[in-house]
């Protein structure tokens, strides 16, 4: 995809509710599109029927002198995990939904509005579940290691440290979820 998501603290915004008489956080333009993947993936572009061929990569291996990488390949395991790695650490504050970063969520024009409003939600939780059930079972099943990208690994380890850190603190929910997220939690989110 050409679009990139934003870090968040250039998609969060301080605004005022709709009757004027608070604030509240909203979170607009989260994503970018990034003209230099448009432009290599025109180059891939046919001409006669515009569609892009499959051989388009801007996820390349270290540029060397003026010999740009060659294209990044994995598994698709590996590509399910990475999936599932980045929506696990998408989870909101409270570590129970997948938050909506990427505009609207397009299965269900109800809940259009949630992005803005920094929504989360449970079924891509649910869905998130099964794709990790389903990765730890192939791997299971074929005794065979996943190999993934070193950047991934990292992102993975800091959320486990992140993750031990959360669980040594002996936080635990209460009964009723306070409105404001607790200290703990949010380290951990912002992690």
């Amino acid at each position: 995809s050409t679009a990139t998501v934003k870090p968040r603290s250039q998609k969060y915004v301080v605004d005022y509710t709709y009757d004027g008489k608070s604030k509240h956080i909203l979170q607009l333009d989260a994503t970018v599109f990034d003209k230099d993947k448009v432009k290599e993936q025109d180059a891939f572009r046919n001409q006669t029927t515009g569609l892009i061929a499959n051989e388009a990569n801007w996820q390349r291996t270290a540029t060397i002198g003026k010999k740009k990488g060659r294209a990044f390949t994995s598994a698709p395991i590996a590509k399910l995990f990475l999936l599932g790695a980045i929506k696990y650490a998408t989870r909101d504050a409270y570590g129970m939904g997948i938050e909506y970063e990427g505009g609207r969520p397009g299965w269900n024009d109800a809940m259009n509005g949630l992005a803005g409003m920094v929504g989360s939600g449970m079924p891509e939780t649910f869905e998130l579940s099964e794709l990790l059930k389903y990765v730890r079972s192939v791997v299971e099943k074929f005794q065979r290691p996943l190999v993934i990208p070193v950047e991934l690994g990292n992102m993975v380890d800091t959320i486990n440290d992140a993750l031990d850190e959360l669980i040594d603190s002996g936080y635990t929910d209460p009964e009723v979820l306070p409105a404001d997220v607790p200290e703990v939690l949010f380290k951990y989110w912002d992690t």
